[in-house]
């Protein structure tokens, strides 16, 4: 059963989403390192839910439409938010200056994960099959591989952005490619804003 649960969470993880957006905006403005620390940050918010799954909280939460709802506005202010500052900050000066303090990039990749409604649900529905055969040592090994290969597949991303040599397709350096996922971040956000609103009311 783990095998298909790690399989499920492989096709999880390249699915495009909040984490993938937000690793690829702290990439194209401030460059490759600041993609790994946001990768970590992302995979410490996967073992964070983790443990909530584990452990029933995510379940209690999720059975509480008012707790979905703060939750999923939240989030997806927060990444709305990210795409806007992305695009101005594409239109000004800041793009590459390596310089530039306060990136918090761990920080940025960690709440827009913990935020994200989908990955409550997905880590609710996953540990809901595997908490069966989770004896013993399992039990505080199978949090630490999905958030350590989350981190991994977002720090692969990462290199991947960054690898060509040539300007127009290394993301750092095209800014018209930073303009459209600086766009892209801010429909997620706003489409997660929207459906929520709509499924609560």
């Amino acid at each position: 059963m783990f095998i298909w649960s790690a399989l499920a969470h492989l096709i999880a993880l390249t699915s495009p989403g909040p984490d993938t957006a937000i690793v690829i905006r702290q990439v194209s403005i401030y460059g490759r390192i600041e993609g790994f620390k946001t990768a970590l940050g992302i995979g410490v918010g996967i073992y964070a839910h983790c443990l909530l799954a584990i452990n029933g909280i995510s379940l209690i939460i999720l059975s509480n439409d008012f707790y979905k709802f703060i939750i999923s506005i939240v989030g997806g202010t927060y990444i709305a938010y990210l795409g806007i500052s992305m695009y101005f900050n594409n239109s000004s000066s800041e793009i590459n200056n390596t310089n530039t303090k306060n990136k918090n990039s761990f920080t940025i990749g960690l709440i827009t994960n913990i935020f994200n409604i989908k990955a409550f649900l997905f880590f609710v529905s996953l540990f809901s099959v595997l908490l069966d055969s989770m004896n013993g040592i399992f039990y505080y090994l199978y949090p630490i591989y999905f958030s350590l290969t989350s981190a991994l597949w977002f720090i692969f991303l990462s290199y991947i952005l960054t690898i060509s040599k040539y300007k127009n397709f290394n993301i750092i350096t095209n800014v018209y490619i930073t303009s459209i996922m600086a766009l892209i971040l801010f429909l997620i956000g706003f489409y997660i804003i929207y459906t929520s609103i709509y499924e609560y009311f």
